[in-house]
């Protein structure tokens, strides 16, 4: 492990001095362009000073309720660190080791040619595919039903092969949070909601933190979260019950009340703030970047301790600044809201951040044009195993598209290359022939968390 040492220096370090009032008045100003629909709720701190806090926009526009810094959004991926952080107080208890072996508490994960640990989930070096990305190979994405641990696991239990050899490089994926949210009740007999309540919340005094463990739980004073298509505002909520990798209900405040503590060393008895803040790495001793539900990496020449989060249209980031004691929280609840940008706009008087330069413009490459009297060489539908899921290559209106289900309308693939084509979500297919030509097998790649081979049913 590689400890980052990341202790709070000099003020001097500051790209100006700071003033309550000064970035207030940037923070009211980044931010109002929310007012009227819906916003962000921020606070900023130096040490044990307030220097911004404010609500910016509705958290719910059918009774016109206004955001607040108390009210309650859900943090996305910022909530992995919390499952990180029990995970390594269950370590510093001796309850498990990070160099357990993955099937010694899951014995419904196969068995892969190099052994998973603990240690490569914490890290994202598993390999593991994204059970999401996975569930909408399926036919099923998020959000289109409701799903639950028992999903995720079923998902995992079924991937006959990994994305790369565990540890032989860092691939982002919410399997691994998942199954180690799964690994605390398994454990403890205690359900994260528990363990994490009496461990950490109630300690801390984070009165108004909890998990969304069951969507359909009243939770007073939540913003609602939404999308904007068509000129219009709807809502867009995570309807499920899968949480660890994102899912914790809190405020701006208590997540700054868990930075402070992980700053003064407080986390856990014992305490593990320092373990949080080791970096992974690769089994050629890279630095993978990532501690325990963290990133450690510098934003544009500043060093670093954050995480950014999504879900639904939710939106989150939670920072240290540690040469310049600043620590950051901003909550969203539109998919408008990009925080991480915000937060830049809003402390850039306040950190040295290096200056990007206006971005390159290439020209673009020409693009690929495949004649459409070969789209019938593709038509076919393909079967994976793996993934339990059926990719249906259609010709409708002309075009060549896409479908998982059923009654399903296509969705239209656009040429790359021969026999390569963009498909929905960002995702690429990439089919295969056989000796004869005739196209056999097709492969499919979301982003980086998933590569699924099809075959062609016959």
């Amino acid at each position: 492990m590689k400890h980052l040492n990341l202790r709070p220096v000099a003020v001097l370090l500051l790209a100006a001095p700071l003033s309550a009032q000064s970035l207030q008045q940037r923070t009211d100003s980044v931010f109002s362009r929310f007012m009227g629909g819906p916003g962000c709720a921020v606070e900023v701190r130096h040490g044990d000073a307030i220097l911004a806090r404010g609500g910016y926009g509705l958290a719910d526009l059918e009774w016109g309720t206004s955001i607040t810094p108390e009210t309650i959004f859900e943090a996305g991926s910022v909530s992995k660190q919390f499952v990180a952080a029990s995970i390594l107080l269950l370590e510093a208890r001796g309850v498990l080791s990070l160099d357990d072996d993955l099937q010694q508490w899951f014995p419904e994960i196969p068995r892969y040619d190099h052994p998973i640990t603990i240690r490569h989930l914490l890290h994202h070096t598993s390999g593991l595919r994204d059970w999401g990305a996975v569930a909408g190979l399926a036919g099923w994405p998020r959000a289109t039903r409701v799903h639950t641990h028992d999903d995720v696991l079923a998902i995992a239990a079924r991937q006959l092969g990994l994305n790369h050899d565990p540890g032989a490089q860092f691939s982002y994926t919410n399997t691994g949070y998942n199954l180690m949210a799964m690994l605390v009740d398994r454990a403890t007999h205690r359900s994260l909601a528990d363990f994490t309540r009496e461990e950490f919340f109630e300690p801390l005094g984070m009165g108004s933190t909890s998990w969304r463990d069951n969507f359909a739980r009243v939770v007073p004073g939540r913003a609602q979260a939404y999308t904007r298509a068509g000129g219009a505002w709807y809502l867009e909520m995570p309807f499920e019950n899968v949480h660890g990798n994102g899912g914790l209900l809190t405020t701006v405040g208590d997540l700054l009340t868990w930075t402070d503590a992980l700053v003064d060393g407080r986390i856990g008895t014992p305490n593990i703030s320092t373990r949080m803040r080791e970096m992974g790495l690769l089994n050629d001793g890279t630095p993978s970047g990532y501690g325990g539900g963290l990133f450690l990496t510098p934003v544009r020449g500043v060093p670093a301790v954050r995480h950014t989060g999504a879900t639904a249209g939710y939106r989150a980031v939670l920072s240290w600044w540690p040469t310049q004691d600043l620590r950051s929280a901003i909550l969203c609840n539109t998919v408008t809201g990009n925080p991480s940008p915000l937060e830049l706009a809003l402390l850039e008087g306040s950190l040295p951040f290096a200056s990007t330069g206006p971005p390159e413009r290439p020209t673009p490459p020409e693009p690929f044009v495949l004649d459409p009297a070969r789209y019938g060489e593709f038509v076919g539908e393909f079967r994976s195993d793996e993934v339990d899921g059926t990719m249906r290559i259609r010709i409708q209106n002309g075009l060549l598209t896409v479908s998982r289900r059923d009654g399903d309308s296509g969705s239209p693939l656009r040429p790359l290359a021969e026999d390569r084509f963009a498909g929905p979500g960002g995702s690429t297919l990439q089919f295969a022939r056989d000796e004869s030509g005739r196209v056999v097998d097709l492969l499919v790649s979301v982003s980086r968390a998933l590569n699924v081979p099809f075959v062609k049913v016959p």
